[in-house]
């Protein structure tokens, strides 16, 4: 009981923020509306980072809490980027490229507006929002292997029309690293300054780049998002930490995406949601892009219910595999 209690928890936790509006992919006639307009870029702060042991999880919602504590805490400690940065830079630029949209400045402040007519408030002198924000980030122990772990990361992005509180476009993504070679072991995330847990989240960041790009904004493979090709492996980095750079109004430069293994299989769709606070804006409902991959034989990130609260011994770390990326819908909320 307490397991399915504190699984909960944490789907709730890491999904709230992402997966809540509709699929909307940018239409023939609103990308030529886009030519020559403004788009304002929005800023959030990042969600909780999860960091799930077997010890917390035996803890039920208060393990849920532990989990979020403690990796806010090792992202602040070792400036652990939000990956919501890659994505808007890339996407926002690609907007630009594509079909001649003029980047305004990042927002200097970040803001807790989510819905349609909220961003169009906060930016009435564009003619467009670019909402970028991340739904959620964790790592999680395989359940056949405790000393072993998997990365995901969600992101949702928006782009809203001012003069109408209209949604143009909607995408959500979500990935992890759950068939991606030989999983890492936590102390491994953790060493020299997170940087494998920096490079992962990049990754899959740079991930949701590339569908989102092809999904929601159509764009072509000329105006297909440049990302570095250290990105392409998941799980092991290059000779240097991967970096997340600011959007800027500067246009990214055209050229071929990264190449990328798998292929959209289907869009899962959940049914809409009412807003409670009689809010106008337009109804909301859960969406997310996955990617067609095999189910895993073995490991699944569902947390058993250890005696006691002590966490497991873990084995050194080991060398990282070189596997792709799998996307999946958690649940009917769009988390992880």
């Amino acid at each position: 009981m307490h397991r399915l209690v504190w699984v909960g928890a944490l789907l709730l936790v890491v999904g709230q923020a992402a997966g809540k509006e509709k699929m909307i992919p940018l239409s023939a006639q609103d990308a030529e509306a886009l030519r020559g307009k403004t788009v304002a870029l929005t800023r959030h702060e990042p969600p909780s980072f999860m960091a799930m042991t077997a010890g917390k999880a035996s803890f039920a919602l208060f393990g849920a809490a532990a989990m979020a504590s403690a990796g806010n805490e090792l992202v602040r400690q070792n400036a652990v980027p939000d990956p919501a940065g890659l994505v808007r830079d890339q996407l926002g630029g690609a907007l630009g490229q594509a079909f001649g949209a003029q980047l305004l400045p990042l927002d200097a402040t970040a803001t807790k507006a989510v819905k349609p007519a909220e961003l169009a408030r906060l930016h009435a002198d564009a003619d467009y929002v670019l909402d970028v924000r991340s739904g959620g980030w964790n790592y999680a122990y395989f359940a056949t292997q405790w000393g072993r772990y998997w990365v995901g990361y969600s992101v949702q992005v928006t782009l809203v029309e001012t003069a109408s509180n209209r949604v143009v476009s909607n995408l959500a993504c979500a990935a992890n690293t759950i068939n991606d070679g030989e999983p890492p072991t936590r102390e491994a995330l953790h060493a020299d300054q997170a940087r494998l847990l920096k490079h992962v989240t990049a990754a899959l960041g740079a991930r949701c780049v590339q569908l989102l790009g092809r999904e929601q904004f159509r764009l072509t493979a000329a105006h297909m998002p440049v990302l570095p090709p250290a990105l392409a492996n998941t799980l092991r980095p290059g000779t240097a930490p991967a970096t997340l750079t600011a959007a800027t109004d500067t246009p990214a430069p055209a050229a071929e995406p990264l190449t990328d293994s798998g292929h959209v299989g289907h869009v899962e769709v959940a049914t809409p949601a009412v807003a409670a606070d009689g809010d106008t804006s337009q109804a909301m409902q859960t969406v997310a892009v996955v990617e067609q991959a095999p189910v895993p034989a073995v490991a699944q990130p569902v947390a058993p219910a250890p005696a006691g609260p002590a966490e497991p011994a873990e084995p050194a770390p080991a060398a990282t595999g070189s596997g792709g990326t799998n996307w999946r819908q958690w649940s009917t909320r769009g988390g992880l």
